[in-house]
């Protein structure tokens, strides 16, 4: 089940990116609909705990799985 290796991995490195470049993550998300859109800080804010969650639903299931 190669899936299941890959998972965590994408989980982490999504998780990475929301939570250390929320602007980027945001703007992949939504951003792009609209040409000059600003997050407001609590949509900072809700990237980066998404973020967070993510990493560790990754390292969960990277440990789980063995």
């Amino acid at each position: 089940m190669i899936l299941l290796q890959i998972v965590p991995f994408l989980f982490i490195g999504i998780g990475l990116l929301s939570l250390f470049f929320p602007q980027k993550a945001l703007f992949w998300n939504a951003g792009w609909r609209r040409r000059d859109a600003e997050p407001g800080e609590a949509a900072l804010l809700m990237s980066r705990i998404g973020g967070l969650l993510a990493v560790g639903i990754g390292i969960f299931l990277l440990f789980a799985d063995s």
